[in-house]
């Protein structure tokens, strides 16, 4: 590929689906390969950013040689950016919102005649998760649309699920989207995907809004987002809440807290994400639920020096926040006494 050219790839998949998880695998196995990770996450706060380094703004580096932004509203304004900086990566990565329909991401790429020529659409992969995906089929539009709209349907999680439920879901998949092709995986065996022989279906989508669009313009870097009256009615209905700690949690009554609110009163929640603090431990913890499965695991070392806080992250539909904020004072160390 010429140097000019970076091909891009769109990690789709509902909330909870195991996107950053695979994007991390994607790191990892490929450590020659100099991605630019466009972050787009829904909510008031990227709990990610201890999972994929996330920067506040700007394109930054990471030590991996990688370069990494957030996407808040303008991805025109980031590809011309990263236009200018081309030398610097080989690809392009986006991880959508887990609420996020991946035709409005993809449009540019397959609208914009000088992004179409700069940064090809390589693909798209939806991360679909074996436990939860009939329900989110039948409560939300968005599971269907990236569904329907990936090239490549990477059904996670089967070792949490039979051999039965797998097959006759890799049926159900390929009925909702023929044109796709459907593998398993989990976070301890993902395939190898590659997407480089394969022409995206938004291809056929978008490929009358090509020069219409944008006739008239100066196709040059850098790029005007253009006027749109495209309405996204999901950041409407689905609401996050996050909460920040600066005294430790009471594990026992932590997790028998949460064990307690997922399995009898989590109706509309899709998804909790936290980095925690627990009373007795030097080491910081990752908690997170998809439905009604809590995990809480060792994630690394406090420190020395280091500023000991918790954060947690809800997101759901009628999620209320006075509710969360009650339960999780409920699971604060007897010891501590200060919350802000």
């Amino acid at each position: 590929m010429e140097s000019s050219k970076k091909a891009v790839t769109i990690l789709t998949g509902f909330l909870g689906a195991g996107k950053t998880s695979f994007l991390n695998h994607l790191l990892q196995e490929n450590h020659g390969t100099r991605y630019a990770i466009i972050e787009n996450e829904f909510g008031e706060q990227g709990i990610d950013s201890e999972l994929v380094i996330r920067p506040d703004d700007n394109i930054v580096e990471l030590n991996n040689g990688c370069l990494c932004c957030t996407l808040n509203d303008n991805l025109y304004e980031i590809l011309s950016e990263l236009f200018d900086r081309r030398n610097e990566f080989d690809q392009i990565i986006i991880e959508a919102t887990g609420v996020a329909d991946p035709t409005g991401l993809a449009e540019p790429f397959v609208s914009h005649p000088l992004i179409k020529k700069h940064f090809p659409l390589k693909g798209i992969i939806c991360m679909v998760d074996a436990e939860l995906i009939e329900s989110q089929l039948i409560e939300t539009e968005e599971a269907k649309n990236q569904i329907a709209y990936s090239d490549i349907l990477l059904i996670n999680k089967t070792d949490l699920v039979n051999e039965g439920q797998v097959s006759e879901l890799e049926k159900k998949l390929q009925k909702l989207n023929p044109l796709a092709d459907v593998v398993r995986g989990n976070k301890n065996a993902f395939p190898k995907i590659d997407l480089s022989s394969k022409e995206s279906p938004l291809d056929r989508i978008f490929q009358k809004t090509d020069k219409d669009t944008f006739e008239g313009e100066a196709l040059q870097f850098p790029i005007k987002k253009p006027h749109s009256h495209h309405h996204h009615k999901h950041t409407e209905e689905i609401v996050s809440h996050t909460f920040h700690f600066d005294q430790a949690f009471d594990y026992q009554l932590f997790d028998r807290h949460l064990f307690v609110y997922l399995m009898l009163q989590s109706q509309g929640l899709y998804r909790m994400k936290g980095l925690v603090w627990l009373e007795g431990s030097e080491d910081q913890y990752v908690v997170q639920s998809v439905g009604s499965r809590l995990d809480i695991e060792k994630k690394r070392a406090w420190e020395i020096g280091e500023e000991r806080k918790s954060v947690m992250v809800f997101i759901g539909k009628n999620i209320q926040r006075q509710g969360l904020e009650k339960l999780l004072n409920k699971c604060i160390s007897k010891r501590s006494s200060t919350q802000y």
